[in-house]
């Protein structure tokens, strides 16, 4: 199936720090050359601990941060190529869920109000029809149409972020990128926001970039997932395959630490340590090396390439050498 979005060698680099010209900067490797694809209507789920680059990339796919390098494909057509106004345009079909669900919406807006914005910004609809379009879509994510009139502080957590999910359909995107947006409601509540978002796809045929660090959540909504650490992302694979199976150390110890409803006794542990390495000054070779615990020489001096071993599952490990055959 042909991907609808598309992403190769994606970078981001930022320079932070130094005088007020410029000079002492450093260069800070938020990510660094990223590749995936998802097809339509389909799930991916991109996992990772914070600050390994999740939110940067989920948001240099609308270019709201615009790359370093790289291409980003949506439908075929490179986006980092559009002019302003062009890619004004393929932004009706890419929206995004924010993680703060207070934070993403004008306190000094009525909820209607919020959800017209994009609607009238773009010119699809009428006054009238906008209006209706708002109603229609707050009883779409289990909203009442009353609840227009009102502001956002009069809304709970979870009510705000239905108001965020329904200022993203606002103008019928195909494709949303989902900026963890369950982190910061409960658990009763992410439950609530997960089935819906699950509910809508079905409905709408959406494609979903899903960004968290809760890899049960991440299981429960996503068909493939894509684990990242320190700005490169180290395994893709389908999420039977993932979870039941992880290829890299850090996969591995991710999936370790997802608590239980019925431990096992007999599971087996993979325990990392250590904290995260700076983007400013990331390891040489594979950067997870500070903390795996099957470092060998090679990983301290080369960077793993990308190994696809059975079921298209990518690893960038070098215990996976060319062919998919683990080395130790």
């Amino acid at each position: 199936m042909t991907p609808l979005v598309r992403v190769e060698g994606l970078t981001k680099h930022f320079w932070v720090g130094g005088g007020p010209f410029g000079t002492g900067q450093s260069r800070l490797r938020a990510v660094d050359d990223v590749s995936f694809a998802v097809a339509p209507g389909e799930t991916l789920g991109l996992v990772g601990e914070s600050g390994c680059g999740k939110t940067t990339v989920g948001r240099m796919l609308l270019r709201l941060i615009e790359p370093t390098k790289g291409t980003v494909e949506f439908d075929g057509e490179d986006l980092l190529r559009l002019p302003p106004d062009k890619m004004r345009e393929r932004r009706r079909n890419m929206q995004i869920v924010f993680q703060d669900p207070y934070g993403a919406l004008n306190p000094r807006m009525t909820i209607e109000d919020i959800i017209k914005e994009p609607i009238e910004i773009h010119g699809t609809l009428n006054a009238k029809d906008a209006r209706r379009r708002a109603g229609e879509l707050l009883a779409r994510v289990g909203l009442a149409h009353e609840h227009g009139r009102r502001y956002p502080h009069e809304f709970s957590g979870g009510q705000r972020q239905r108001i965020g999910i329904a200022r993203a359909l606002a103008l019928n995107p195909r494709f949303i990128v989902c900026d963890e947006p369950v982190s910061a409601l409960d658990v009763s509540i992410q439950a609530q926001i997960i089935n819906l978002l699950q509910d809508l796809q079905d409905e709408l045929g959406l494609t979903y970039l899903f960004i968290a660090h809760d890899l049960g959540v991440v299981k429960h909504i996503s068909d493939r997932v894509a684990v990242m650490y320190l700005g490169k992302i180290v395994e893709i694979g389908d999420k039977r395959a993932l979870y039941s199976q992880p290829l890299h150390p850090y996969t591995q110890a991710l999936i370790a630490a997802v608590p239980e409803a019925k431990p096992r006794a007999e599971r087996r542990k993979a325990v990392i340590s250590g904290e995260i390495p700076s983007a400013l000054n990331p390891p040489k070779g594979c950067r997870f090396h500070t903390r795996c615990p099957h470092v060998m020489p090679i990983c301290r001096e080369t960077e793993p390439p990308v190994t696809e071993t059975a079921g298209r599952h990518l690893v960038a490990c070098h215990l996976y050498p060319a062919g998919g055959v683990a080395a130790a």
